[in-house]
């Protein structure tokens, strides 16, 4: 479905859409940063997630449904990279070991 080309911002139309744009965007991202966390090491999904969030909230108000949704995606995902930052740091030794092993 394309937007419509002959509205104006202005348009409430117009802006329905942009919500329901917004609100999709916003739930695609919190789904995909929950899922995130089944596979541990899958980043990919955690920065795709951000990106949906961020694209998500771009333009929303903040009261709206479609920001506090991609506020909270955003949020998941970014203790989910955290955490395999900090997982990745503290046992650097034992998965380069586990590499070893498995080379």
């Amino acid at each position: 479905m394309s937007e419509p080309t002959h509205s104006s911002p202005h348009d409430p139309v117009h802006n329905a859409f942009q919500e329901g744009r917004r609100i999709g965007l916003a739930t695609a991202a919190l789904a995909l940063g929950v899922v995130s966390f089944l596979n541990l090491l899958g980043l990919e999904k955690s920065i795709l997630a951000i990106v949906l969030a961020l694209l998500a909230m771009q333009g929303a108000e903040p009261v709206t449904a479609a920001f506090r949704r991609g506020r909270t995606a955003l949020m998941v995902s970014a203790v989910h990279v955290l955490t395999i930052v900090v997982v990745l740091v503290l046992f650097h030794d034992k998965l380069l070991q586990l590499l070893h092993k498995l080379s």
